[in-house]
């Protein structure tokens, strides 16, 4: 059965791949770019899903934008009703099992993702199929072994399983293995040239791997095969360096799945370093919406109160995320941070000790509490944290700032404007003017 030509016709990645293949050339028409928004564009996909009732590709149309878009409960509405219509027509089937477990992998939910997968095993020919959507179900808990294991069944059967090595690209991304892992995408490229999945993948793994040109470039090529592919548009925002470009992109990835949790926070992250509060604000509580279990989204809500001045709230959102996860090193930051702002040193030193104590290639805990203790005029405390700063992050540029501020006040001059100059050649984000201010003023 597989990658015959009637299964090319429902696995084009875009809806309007799909309404082509279906001839509908009317709601194409409607549904081009030029007509507006995204709820247009799924109006058109409803009409032609409701003029071929009978017809399972066009609830395949419609259900993928309706995933696509944000609405799982609908979509999971008409992929089952086009399964219901399908009469068994064996590629079909298996093209609408795949995107009912895709909506529950959007939601992250691990449970129902098995459940989906396991009911696309059971579809005639599909056994390659189900292994291979059980490996994506363990890699939303990222779990690289259940998911190679998978991976080696799926292609055990169907040695040419294009999600299959995908998925154990995936995993051995998450297992560390980039030889493996661009090897695998490598693969999947191969099987299906236009698939935008391995072509993301092999980007993704390209950047985080010190290779970002070549990354960039891998998912440039990705969003020119889908301009409004969101997973590209994600990454592809990630991949380059924060400014307008970036943050276009992950904007635009959110307008295309309103729920893209992680596409949200990274927009925020860049707003709020902007100091763009109000929209980094927005932005938190999107991706709060689309999980309310993530602590990333309660901890930007915290910074943003925090930037506003609202120091009680920002304690309020870092205690309900360590309610999540007890161990959440910026929850506990971030409660530290507002501890510091209220004057409450004892209290936000502790929390910044602790917050040290869980993730020790973070260097905030140590700056911010050295800057703490400078501003309630502790210096000889202030020194200790920033030596501690320097030693174990002795390129980073905040930490000699916040120990040439304890030097100079303890009237170490010479000491201070070292690391004031050390500051100045470092790495990290410095005021450079303040800086050269203050060392001038040491002279």
């Amino acid at each position: 059965m597989r990658r015959g030509a009637g299964f090319a016709v429902v696995t084009v990645w875009s809806w309007r791949g799909l309404l082509i293949a279906l001839g509908l050339a009317n709601a194409l028409a409607l549904a081009t770019p030029d007509a507006g928004a995204q709820e247009s564009e799924l109006d058109a996909l409803r009409g032609a899903a409701r003029a071929h009732a009978t017809d399972p590709t066009a609830a395949l149309a419609l259900g993928r934008g309706l995933r696509r878009a944000g609405h799982p409960v609908e979509a999971l509405n008409e992929l089952r009703r086009g399964i219901a219509v399908s009469g068994g027509k064996a590629d079909v089937v298996v093209a609408l099992g795949w995107e009912v477990a895709r909506v529950q992998m959007d939601r992250h939910d691990f449970v129902q993702t098995l459940t989906a997968c396991q009911a696309l095993g059971k579809l005639p020919g599909a056994s390659a199929e189900g292994h291979a959507c059980t490996a994506d179900a363990h890699l939303l808990q990222q779990r690289s072994s259940g998911a190679l294991v998978e991976t080696a069944a799926a292609l055990a059967l169907d040695p040419r399983c294009y999600e299959a090595k995908v998925a154990e690209g995936r995993a051995q991304e998450f297992a560390l293995d980039a030889s493996r892992s661009e090897a695998a995408y490598r693969a999947a490229m191969a099987l299906r040239p236009e698939g935008l999945e391995p072509r993301v993948g092999l980007g993704r793994l390209f950047w985080r791997n010190g290779r970002k040109e070549e990354g960039i470039a891998e998912l440039r090529k990705a969003a020119a095969l889908d301009p409004d592919g969101p997973d590209a548009l994600y990454e592809l925002g990630q991949a380059l360096a924060p400014g307008s470009e970036s943050m276009a992109l992950l904007e635009h990835a959110t307008r295309e799945r309103p729920t893209f949790v992680d596409a949200w926070l990274a927009l925020g992250s860049q707003e709020l370093a902007q100091g763009r509060i109000a929209e980094a604000r927005t932005a938190a509580s999107a991706a709060e919406r689309g999980d309310p279990s993530s602590v990333a989204a309660k901890v930007m809500l915290g910074k943003a109160a925090l930037a506003e001045g609202r120091a009680d709230d920002a304690i309020r959102e870092g205690e309900a995320a360590l309610k999540l996860v007890a161990n959440s090193a910026p929850a506990k930051l971030l409660v530290a941070d507002g501890h510091a702002r209220k004057g409450e040193v004892d209290l936000a030193l502790e929390a910044y000790q602790a917050a040290w104590g869980l993730d020790h290639g973070d260097p905030a805990p140590l700056v911010h509490a050295s800057e703490a203790c400078h501003t309630v005029g502790r210096d000889t405390s202030a020194k200790a944290f920033g030596l501690k700063a320097v030693q174990e992050f002795p390129r980073w540029g905040p930490a000699w700032a916040a120990l040439g501020d304890a030097l100079a006040a303890r009237g170490e001059k010479s000491a201070a404007k070292d690391a004031y100059d050390k500051a100045l050649s470092g790495e990290g984000p410095v005021a450079r003017e303040v800086l050269q201010r203050k060392r001038s003023a040491l002279l």
